[in-house]
């Protein structure tokens, strides 16, 4: 989705997201075991024995670093819903019922795009 969404179809990302997580989905329900038991297993190391275990795999990952990373993506959230805030403020918007990123211009090309 992020490369057809650079490239080709701007705008479309997330139906692009939903049409890649639905194929995945569908195949693992379709193939268990690919995911959890083959050498393509997505499980990592940490979790294969269905729990998280730093003592019995230590160098497996570090939990600390994984915090970090949660709180930093936490961090990204807060930040985009400020720029959402500050943005429905400065327009007079309500987010709920308004664009209000319609002055950028991936908005003005999606919205003429949509229009033909």
């Amino acid at each position: 989705p992020t490369f057809a969404n650079a490239l080709w179809n701007k705008g479309g990302w997330i139906q692009n997201r939903a049409n890649t997580l639905a194929l995945w989905c569908m195949f693992a329900q379709v193939f268990p075991m690919f995911q959890d038991t083959s050498r393509f297993a997505t499980i990592p190391i940490l979790y294969s024995d269905g729990f998280m275990d730093a003592a019995a795999r230590p160098a497996a990952a570090d939990p600390t670093m994984q915090g970090v990373v949660a709180l930093l993506a936490l961090a990204a959230n807060v930040i985009c819903l400020a720029v959402i805030i500050k943005r429905s403020k400065q327009q007079k918007k309500n987010p709920y019922k308004n664009e209000i990123f319609t002055d950028q211009k991936d908005f003005q090309i999606a919205m003429e795009r949509a229009e033909v």
